[in-house]
């Protein structure tokens, strides 16, 4: 009867969370290193005054931006949202921020209830010293309009073990793509991805792949195969994890 009673007070607040990676081991609490979990889970316990927990939407990569990172918590404290966001921020370093807070019901669920994510790949044609931590310079050229068509491929429901990496309990890759758009602009360009969900090292994989395409290293139709007719993960070159950002988590 006790433990219904506290389970009853509880209540459940999802957080919208921006960061820059580049000084994180990515999202998900290790040992020995600073993630993004970690710390927003020791700003929020101070506040809180009990052990959080928070659980993201996603597992983002070491190095790896969110611009519009989902999260969960429960808890039994009735301080007020603005004193909450305020006061946690008020303990985090400048590269993460919690950017709002909201009640949401005891079944919301920052992972699994997500109907599709959206993240963002930037690439530059030249080392830029000032987008250096936000963009990924291959030191090559590339054909944009090869690139484009080539990643209209991706749309539809396909397995994508070619452009991941294997995670332990994961042996199943297929993956809903929604868009699919490759964008030039006079500095590089952008690529623009939504999906029911993502594997391990996909966008990254599927980013390298796609370069490659562009620089005439592989054809669209060994890109083709890659994609219909999967053999093993890991089989395209990883992009770097500064270039990409989780832009989005829908529900």
């Amino acid at each position: 009867m006790n433990n219904q009673a506290i389970s009853d007070d509880r209540r459940r607040l999802k957080l919208i969370i921006e960061y820059d990676g580049t000084d994180f081991h990515g999202w998900q609490r290790q040992p020995d290193v600073r993630t993004v979990q970690e710390d927003i889970e020791q700003a929020l316990s101070s506040i809180m005054q009990a052990e959080i927990t928070v659980i993201g939407a996603g597992r983002t990569d070491a190095g790896v931006h969110a611009l519009g990172q989902v999260a969960h918590f429960s808890t039994a404290n009735p301080l007020n949202k603005e004193n909450i966001i305020n006061g946690t921020n008020s303990f985090l370093h400048d590269d993460v921020r919690i950017l709002s807070i909201e009640e949401v019901t005891p079944d919301f669920h920052a992972r699994k209830s997500a109907v599709s994510r959206s993240y963002r790949y930037q690439l530059s044609r030249e080392h830029r010293p000032l987008k250096r931590r936000y963009t990924w310079c291959p030191e090559c050229d590339w054909d944009d309009d090869l690139i484009r068509a080539t990643a209209r491929m991706l749309i539809g429901s396909h397995s994508f073990m070619s452009f991941s990496h294997a995670r332990p309990g994961e042996d199943e890759y297929i993956c809903n793509v929604t868009q699919a758009d490759w964008i030039p602009d006079k500095f590089g360009a952008e690529f623009h991805i939504s999906a029911n969900r993502f594997m391990h090292k996909m966008v990254r994989g599927i980013v390298g792949a796609l370069i490659d395409v562009g620089r005439g290293y592989i054809s669209s139709d060994e890109f083709e195969r890659l994609l219909y007719q999967p053999e093993r993960n890991g089989a395209t070159r990883v992009a770097k994890p500064r270039g990409l950002t989780l832009v989005e988590v829908e529900y």
